[in-house]
């Protein structure tokens, strides 16, 4: 099978290269030059803007083609978000014509917009946050179209091997030997182990277009206190905790918003989220199998 995979330099992305060249004709996407070059070395890659005649070119000859690629940052400029929602709107005529298989990796930060209190299915608000709301209306582009020959992956929080998301943001709640945890840390949320992930898209590619999406996570929520002394103490070798009061947060992300402080990557870690993944294990055939143990243990 010749697969096609966009943000092929990112953690997701070089995951995928790595777990699916072993079987198949793989193509990465991106647009870091040194990124690409590196990777090179081992993978097919190719600089590509999604909006080209370029990726017709490439796309029209692959059996599948997994979306990975999206601007992901608790803040920055709207039209870097928007940029998110535009190449979904752009690469659909040309997967249509083609009629090539997708896999649109969204997110569950479409969820944020809803009430938490019970496991999420299918999301009915629009997010507030830029990032939430592009992955949000990325996915409503989708459902929207005329296009069938696709399915969609929403994971919750992935993180393991070629994680740089959430491992640093946990790295950055430890402050010489100790683990701040800001709030109570008692929010209910799912993570997803990567190999987990990859398993979930090798049995996506297997079943074919489901023209829905799915949740996708361990499906064994943990409070954010156990998660982040879990993996400090695994990986750092780290347990002394220090619960700083969420409070003052709150008002620092009000007034001052910085990168590491701010309502969205709050929200993310004192919210409960979890999703139900029925509809993902019937319809995919698919169970997590690593735990979050075995997923810090290693990295």
């Amino acid at each position: 099978m010749r697969i096609v995979i966009s943000g092929a330099t990112g953690s997701i992305g070089s995951q995928l290269m790595e777990r699916l060249s072993s079987f198949h004709e793989v193509v990465g996407l991106g647009r870091d030059e040194s990124k690409i070059n590196y990777m090179a070395r081992r993978f097919t890659m190719s600089s590509c803007d999604l909006e080209s005649q370029a990726f017709e070119t490439i796309v029209a000859s692959a059996d599948c083609f997994i979306h990975c690629a999206a601007f992901a940052a608790p803040r920055g400029k709207a039209a870097r978000f928007q940029k998110n929602v535009d190449i979904v709107n752009a690469v659909i005529p040309v997967l249509e014509v083609n009629d090539v298989f997708t896999i649109f990796v969204s997110s569950a930060s479409v969820f944020d917009g809803m009430p938490r209190e019970t496991a999420l299915t299918d999301p009915s608000a629009r997010p507030r946050s830029l990032y939430a709301k592009s992955k949000y209306d990325a996915e409503q582009a989708v459902l929207n179209s005329s296009y069938n020959n696709w399915t969609g992956l929403r994971p919750r929080a992935v993180i393991g091997k070629g994680d740089n998301t959430v491992a640093p943001r946990l790295d950055a709640l430890i402050r010489g030997n100790k683990i701040l945890i800001p709030g109570k840390g008692d929010a209910l949320l799912d993570y997803t182990c990567m190999e987990n992930f990859l398993d979930c898209v090798e049995a996506t590619i297997a079943t074919g277009a489901q023209r829905r999406f799915f949740n996708v996570s361990n499906g064994d929520p943990r409070p954010f206190k156990e998660l982040v002394t879990t993996y400090a103490k695994q990986i750092h070798n780290i347990t002394a905790t220090k619960h700083v009061p969420l409070l003052p947060l709150r008002i620092m992300a009000s007034l001052f918003p910085t990168d590491k402080i701010n309502h969205y990557s709050l929200d993310q870690i004192s919210k409960p989220m979890v999703l139900d993944l029925s509809a993902t294990k019937r319809a995919l055939t698919w169970e997590p199998k690593q735990s979050l143990e075995q997923c810090l243990e290693g990295m």
